[in-house]
């Protein structure tokens, strides 16, 4: 059975899919309509998972400050 996942790393985990689609959008925006493989994104999405990218970095900056964190570095 999985163990459920704590505040932190889900903070860390959501960070790192904005950042993911963030960068397809990146490349989307890139490519040419012929040769796109995604529907083609402005760029303004890509601004947006960042931005909320970096709200979850303080969010879990926070949280490190008011609460130690316990055994070992998971990374």
């Amino acid at each position: 059975m999985a163990q459920p996942v704590n505040d932190r790393e889900l903070l860390r985990l959501q960070i790192q899919a904005y950042e993911f689609y963030a960068g397809l959008i990146d490349r989307a925006v890139g490519t040419s309509a012929h040769d796109a493989k995604m529907p083609r994104w402005d760029e303004q999405r890509a601004v947006e998972y960042r931005a909320l990218a970096e709200q979850l970095r303080q969010q879990l900056a926070e949280l490190d400050a008011t609460e130690p964190t316990t055994g070992a570095p998971s990374r």
